[in-house]
């Protein structure tokens, strides 16, 4: 199992990124929060990563902290929830904010994650509610958030709206609705959460 990797990034966007370790160049898929926080291309980074292995497919999954890693390991742990959709949903909510949700019982935030309706919510708050409020993923307890990088990314929010299943005139849509309402410039993060409210 590979536990990290440590090398030069050599490509990244929101939803996956290229990282050069030892002459190899590694393919690893992300969450829109772990773009947020990654340097700029050409540095040397470290990925948490996690290893998922089916018959047909190993995939990576890459972190930068060991909080979104473990509510990853978390989420997968549900039933009925993947790999695709754990990213998903580190996509649109923090985990800090995923775990006051959850632990909170705070369906209207667990909803407006994509692939998530009330069915999946319910299911969500009844096995990780435990579980939760027992573990220490590393994030303080009083739901404060970091504040944001503040980055241009209309196009990288368009791309991963499509990495999560949607198509590109929808994506686009979603992100127009958000820009109306919205006339600050926001990062990449928050526009891919705010365009999930709409991209249905």
């Amino acid at each position: 199992m590979i536990a990290y990797l440590e090398g030069k990034l050599i490509e990244k966007n929101p939803t996956h990124l290229i990282l050069e370790v030892g002459g190899v160049g590694y393919s690893v898929n992300i969450p829109v929060s772990t773009y947020s926080n990654l340097g700029e291309t050409g540095k040397m980074v470290k990925v948490l990563t996690y290893q998922h292995v089916r018959e047909d497919e190993l995939k990576l999954y890459g972190f930068s902290t060991k909080p979104e890693k473990g509510l990853f390991e978390l989420l997968i742990s549900v039933n009925g929830v993947g790999p695709r959709l754990a990213l998903s949903i580190l996509s649109c909510v923090s985990v800090n904010e995923f775990q006051r949700s959850v632990l909170q019982e705070d369906l209207d935030v667990l909803t407006t994650i994509a692939g998530v309706g009330k069915k999946k919510a319910l299911r969500l708050i009844v096995e990780l509610k435990e579980k939760l409020g027992k573990i220490d993923l590393g994030v303080k307890k009083d739901w404060e958030e970091k504040e944001a990088v503040f980055v241009p990314a209309q196009d990288e929010a368009v791309l991963a709206l499509v990495s999560l299943g949607y198509t590109k005139p929808d994506a686009k849509k979603a992100l127009e609705r958000v820009t109306k309402e919205v006339k600050e410039v926001l990062p990449v993060e928050e526009l891919i959460k705010r365009a999930l409210k709409y991209a249905r």
